[in-house]
């Protein structure tokens, strides 16, 4: 891949590349084979680099699309181009798993076992993120598998499977291009269709928006695979594909650099291509490194039959920059209000309504612009208060979260008072009831010295934790899905669904399913399905059904029965 101007970084790509292309035409020695493994891991830590920055890009439209919303503006055109750069992150994602996928196969033959080291799982696929290193690889020498899988047995007319990667990373290309030249801008629309090779390039850009031209036609250059390339043959220039320019007789480890090298023109083209997206998205950013979630009231304190609005959302902070803090309690004359940094401290001696009311100062631009802000609370007697965040009941073999409140204490504890015992967690108690119906669970106020007050009782009723659903890839139960839905869809998925708001995992232990018009169901254990049964998927007809039977695990360790039934439109 080349052409177009070029940064520093693309330039010692490019240097490794062709050292990595000359070092091919030399009669393989264990040096050499030792020198593509240093290579492959240079061009690796490179990869590192270039995604570290990319994330950074990523990570800078959500600082933008905080700065719209704070000054209250219109998020269409971030919402365009967030949108283009999630797209391009995908299409990044699927064709570094191709290249990456492609390199395992070769190794896979060479070694006998898989060679990936990570991989995120996406819709019920697995997109590879790494591979070993290449150190630990014995048959590194091995030059039949690259030229078999890649170039086939004439050299000069390659073999399916290499056309199909020139034509793949062709298609990122066109596609990553076609991102970035379609678009509507005010009346305007601009457009940009990818031509099929270079020559036609000067055309295709005539419908696009004249800013963007230089961007789009140094991308698509830049991530152009050549369809012949020139080598040196017994010391002649010769013409060959490029497909056996590279992989013809080519080492494993050979091949395994290469796949590394076109990983990293991939991502120094999505890198570009976010760049170029981001600057598209006018809007000012606010310095901050920390996103956290933030839930708060204007009061703190309500009676009983009162209603309280919590308002929960996200806060962005520079936790290396303090902002300056003006406030006063119960006083809106800003001459009497107190300066600080940090938290405010106020003391509840006395019970009451108070309200803080007050500025901080913002950094916009470098400069410090002053926010209102206010804050209500109150200081009430003692009490004591347990809430179940997750329902109103227990279940029996489920780790029920639960939380207290003491009013006019520090801390609190809880301690069960019958059929159920309390162990503390991070964020409060996990409560684990007995096999009778009711439970109770006991509150006490703890004091700064460490004293308690008990603050009384609080009763629950006892369940058994209701049953999951069961869905066939996307597909949940009593819905009605195409035939192509369902031979996309995989794997069998148990869980619940978003009217039962409980966080409990459950697993597919063995399944049975069964398509009308089959003579016999296809059976399996685990969550994926067999071939089998994607036989069966593969021939259903519409106004026919799936019917499924599965064994599940709970959270308690028990197996149990669901079933489900998807109709085909």
């Amino acid at each position: 891949m080349g052409g177009g101007k070029q940064t520093p970084r693309q330039k010692m790509i490019e240097l490794m590349y062709l050292v990595l292309t000359a070092l091919l035409a030399l009669n393989v020695s264990k040096d050499i084979v030792a020198a593509f493994v240093n290579l492959d891991e240079k061009l690796g830590n490179s990869a590192v680099v270039i995604s570290g920055t990319t994330d950074n890009t990523y990570g800078t439209f959500d600082a933008k699309r905080a700065a719209i919303i704070a000054e209250k503006g219109d998020t269409k055109v971030i919402d365009r181009w967030q949108g283009k750069a999630e797209e391009l992150k995908q299409k990044t994602k699927e064709i570094v798993h191709l290249l990456l996928s492609s390199s395992n196969d070769v190794i896979q033959e060479a070694e006998g076992v898989s060679w990936v080291e990570s991989a995120e799982i996406e819709n019920g696929d697995s997109l590879y993120t790494k591979l070993k290193s290449l150190r630990n690889i014995k048959n590194k020498e091995n030059y039949d598998i690259a030229t078999r899988l890649f170039v086939g047995d004439n050299p000069m007319s390659p073999n399916a499977r290499g056309n199909e990667l020139i034509a793949a990373l062709n298609q990122y290309r066109n596609d990553v291009t076609e991102l970035m030249g379609n678009y509507e801008q005010g009346n305007t629309k601009w457009t940009f269709t990818a031509p099929e090779t270079i020559e036609g390039l000067k055309d295709a850009l005539r419908t696009a928006n004249p800013e963007d031209t230089t961007a789009i036609a140094s991308l698509y250059k830049t991530l152009t695979i050549p369809k012949e390339v020139e080598i040196l043959d017994a010391g002649q220039p010769k013409i060959v594909p490029w497909q056996s320019a590279m992989f013809d007789h080519a080492p494993v480890v050979a091949s395994a650099a290469i796949f590394t090298s076109l990983k990293l023109d991939v991502l120094n083209g999505e890198s570009g291509a976010a760049d170029f997206m981001l600057s598209k998205v006018d809007a000012p950013t606010f310095n901050f490194n920390k996103i956290e979630p933030l839930a708060f009231a204007r009061t703190g304190y309500i009676n009983a039959g009162d209603s309280l609005n919590v308002r929960v959302m996200i806060a962005a902070y520079d936790s290396t920059d303090v902002p300056p803090i003006r406030y006063g309690l119960n006083d809106s004359i800003q001459s009497n209000w107190t300066e600080t940094t940090g938290s405010i401290k106020v003391n509840g001696t006395t019970p009451g309504e108070y309200k803080l009311t007050g500025i901080i100062g913002v950094k916009e631009k470098g400069e410090t612009v002053w926010k209102n802000w206010s804050y209500n609370y109150t200081v009430g007697k003692p009490s004591g208060t347990v809430s179940l965040p997750e329902m109103n009941v227990l279940y029996r073999g489920y780790k029920n979260k639960v939380v207290g409140a003491a009013s006019g204490f520090p801390n609190y504890s809880l301690s069960g008072g019958g059929n159920v015992t309390l162990t503390r967690s991070s964020d409060g108690y996990v409560a684990n009831p007995g096999s009778g119906r009711e439970a109770t669970i006991n509150i006490a106020g703890v004091a700064e010295d460490g004293s308690s007050s008990n603050l009384g009782g609080f009763k629950f009723r006892v369940r058994n934790l209701p049953k999951p659903s069961l869905r066939l890839g996307r597909i949940e139960d009593g819905e009605a899905a195409t035939s192509a839905e369902i031979r996309a869809s995989r794997q069998l998925f148990a869980g619940y669904g978003d009217d039962i708001p409980l966080n409990a995992t459950f697993s597919v232990v063995s399944w049975e399913i069964n398509v009308t018009g089959a003579p016999r169901p296809a059976k399996g254990n685990g969550a994926a399905l067999s071939a089998e049964a994607m036989r069966l998927l593969n021939n259903v007809q519409s106004g026919g059904t799936v019917s499924i039977f599965s064994q599940y695990k709970g959270p308690d360790g028990r197996v149990n029965r669901q079933g489900a039934v998807i109709k085909v439109k």
